[in-house]
């Protein structure tokens, strides 16, 4: 099983690198998005409180993002090493399903 080994080193560097960037990305994205919020609630309703429940929802979806983000570069990249599936063959050499 080595014809996939640098296959697999690229997704064990892809995915370190990944996890390592999080500290910085999620903080960073939330700030972001907050700022937007900020923004928009300042332009559009000043004297309403900011909702609690939004900014809750959106560092939900940044996290979820993320972590969706990670497990579909893994399976793109990891679907290239699982074998192709062969067509079975009846005894007499015809193919079957």
């Amino acid at each position: 099983m080595r014809e996939h080994r640098g296959l697999a080193v690229a997704i064990a560097i892809a995915s370190v690198a990944f996890l390592v960037s999080l500290p910085l990305a999620i903080p960073s994205t939330i700030w972001v998005v907050i700022l937007v919020y900020a923004v928009v609630k300042a332009a559009g309703s000043a004297p309403e409180q900011p909702d609690p429940i939004a900014l809750l929802l959106a560092i939900v979806v940044i996290v979820t993002l993320f972590t969706l983000a990670i497990a579909v570069a893994v399976s793109l990249l990891g679907r290239a090493m699982s074998p192709r599936r062969r067509k079975r063959r009846s005894p007499n050499g015809d193919a079957v399903g």
